[in-house]
């Protein structure tokens, strides 16, 4: 209901991961789960990322998947209220390499917020800038997903079966 919605009717979702990692999962259940651009992690998600924070019980609808697909609009990034996340790409390799950054954004910010202390968030300016700069870098998807596929061949190579 969630994939089959996005692959026919967001362009964008020629690879799509949902997931509930704890990090991305935990910030999710928050009142506000905003990506806040403490660090150049959180901020590679600054004004791109899609908030669902209309969780009514599992997605087990087409009516479902094609309100999900119309708050991800144009983004490839959604934090799932309640729920997860999830991340549509043009390929395999952008999508893994997009949500290897999210969870580790959200783990900053998750371990951020557990001091107690106030956030440092970057302005504007800075945390845009900080996006475009990561944007730069898309092309090293595919190396980090290619490294991350030797990680697997050594480990167990039965994946690529």
């Amino acid at each position: 209901c969630i994939h089959g919605r996005l692959h026919a009717l967001a362009p964008q979702a020629r690879c799509v991961l949902h997931l509930h990692p704890a990090y991305s999962t935990a910030l999710a259940a928050l009142a506000d789960p905003e990506i806040k651009p403490v660090d150049q992690n959180t901020a590679r998600f600054f004004n791109r990322v899609a908030y669902d924070l209309g969780y009514e019980g599992m997605a087990n609808t087409d009516a479902e998947g094609e309100r999900l697909v119309k708050i991800l609009g144009n983004k490839s990034v959604m934090m799932m209220g309640n729920h997860g996340v999830l991340v549509a790409a043009e390929t395999v390799a952008a999508a893994y390499d997009a949500m290897y950054y999210l969870e580790r954004a959200c783990q900053t910010l998750v371990l951020a917020y557990s001091t107690g202390k106030p956030l440092n968030v970057m302005s504007d300016a800075v945390a845009e800038k900080t996006a475009q700069e990561w944007e730069a870098y898309a092309e090293s998807a595919f190396t980090h997903f290619d490294e991350m596929k030797k990680v697997l061949d050594q480990v167990d190579p039965s994946y690529a079966d």
